[in-house]
């Protein structure tokens, strides 16, 4: 910790002699330890320590940010030095201050202090034995413990500290060649960290997914699960964001207050909330962090904004800071009333998908997209699940999906893992529609 200390005071006083009129030094610390397991048994464990040193610096009406991972003195200071030529060098911008005045901090007690003790064989093997007893042969997965620290100090006297741990586990049961299912815990406490439910969701779904059959292309009602609706509704966050409105990155430019969605469906992101993975008490430009209202009752209420992206707009920060992009902290979409099974019982034809992978955009100004089903998937006619399917392509725009929600569920569940790349709090999603055509591989 004293190391760590020193490498932001080193990039200080190397800022200030260079006359910066503005700085921001922020490092991230992170302790992950991570164990893989395949053909029923744990194949490894690693454990990796990263430090990067972010440093924001403005001179005039120049500025320049940049990274490091080396937090010797030397590299330090050399860094800084060629971060400094390069903003001179840099074209004159308009961009706000950095945030002053004296903020308090919270933190909702989302850490686990111990994480050193954590049992990684038990652990993966309640999960593994979960899917075999659920009907697996064979089950494959990794589980994720992280302990994330940020210290930050800025010119304008803003000084904090934050220290927040995630458990995670992706697992993937299969039995057979093309029978496989998915399950998921994401945590931020050993209490709440469900792997035996993970385990035997995926053990259930690889043995309910045997011997797919093609389906036609065509327009289906899909029951969205929970992994695939997060995997798209993280989309929303992101086009929220004003860099990705004013950078054409977004569908959902001069949509303030304007229906975007069903009256049915809100979108909240948080700064801290009980369960979210990426809380934090402050954001990169040392605001406290706070809940802003994205989506409410199917209008778009809020952009996230950094200081600069909210003084074009004659707006205030959401405390979303990315120094130069704002961005999600934790995603929530307000719960529905309906079950998975009323959900299959209001689908005349359909199919319930479980998980997905490969989203790619074709346009994020219009929001269209295509992505590979993934894992168990089923037919659904005139209310009953009939058969598992395979080999389809999801290819459809997410405005056009956001307005065609029928219902919503009613239970949800923490979603985030290499796919779902924000922590998102999500349950199912009955969507009209939706355009499928054949995968091609």
């Amino acid at each position: 910790m004293v190391m760590m200390q020193e490498a932001i005071d080193w990039a200080i006083s190397k800022a200030e002699q260079l006359a910066a009129s503005e700085y921001a030094v922020t490092l991230y610390s992170t302790k992950s330890n991570q164990c893989r397991f395949s053909n029923n048994s744990l194949a490894i464990v690693n454990t990796l320590q990263t430090d990067e040193l972010a440093i924001y610096m403005v001179k005039g009406k120049r500025r320049a940010v940049g990274s490091l991972s080396s937090l010797k003195k030397e590299s330090v200071q050399k860094f800084v030095e060629s971060l400094f030529v390069s903003m001179n060098s840099s074209a004159d911008a308009e961009f706000a201050s950095l945030p002053s005045g004296s903020f308090n901090y919270s933190h909702n007690g989302d850490i686990e202090k111990n994480i050193e003790d954590f049992d990684y064989v038990e652990y993966s093997s309640r999960a593994i034995d979960a899917a075999m007893k659920s009907g697996a042969s064979r089950v494959a997965g990794s589980l994720l413990v992280e302990n994330f620290s940020i210290t930050q100090k800025t010119s304008s006297g803003l000084n904090g500290h934050d220290e927040r741990t995630a458990f995670l586990l992706n697992v993937r049961a299969f039995t057979d060649r093309d029978a496989s299912g998915h399950g998921l815990a994401v945590s931020t406490k050993y209490s709440e960290f469900d792997v035996e439910s993970a385990g035997r969701e995926a053990g259930e779904l690889s043995k309910k997914s045997r011997n797919p059959k093609q389906i036609e292309e065509g327009a289906y009602t899909i029951l969205f699960g929970k992994s695939l609706a997060a995997n798209i509704i993280q989309h929303v966050g992101s086009a929220a964001s004003y860099f990705a409105v004013e950078t054409g990155l977004s569908f959902l430019p001069d949509k303030i207050g304007e229906k975007i969605a069903v009256e049915e469906f809100s979108l909240t992101d948080h700064g801290q909330i009980r369960g979210g993975i990426h809380s934090r008490s402050f954001d990169d430009e040392g605001l406290p962090t706070q809940t802003t209202e994205l989506v409410k009752k199917g209008s778009l209420s809020s952009f996230l904004h950094n200081s600069t992206t909210a003084s074009k707009v004659g707006a205030k920060s959401t405390a979303n800071a990315g120094l130069i992009e704002p961005h999600p902290w934790n995603l929530e979409v307000a719960a529905g009333s309906s079950t998975v099974e009323e959900m299959i019982k209001e689908t005349k034809k359909g199919i319930f998908v479980t998980n997905n992978w490969y989203t790619r955009f074709q346009s994020y100004k219009t929001g269209e997209y295509s992505t590979l089903p993934r894992d168990a998937a089923f037919l659904i006619e005139n209310g009953e699940i009939k058969h598992p399917v395979a080999g389809f392509r999801i290819s459809d725009s997410i405005p056009r999906e956001l307005n065609s929600i029928r219902l919503i569920g009613k239970e949800r569940r923490w979603i985030r893992w290499w796919e779902v790349s924000i922590p998102i709090l999500q349950p199912d999603l009955l969507i009209d529609g939706v355009r499928i055509t054949r995968a091609v591989t």
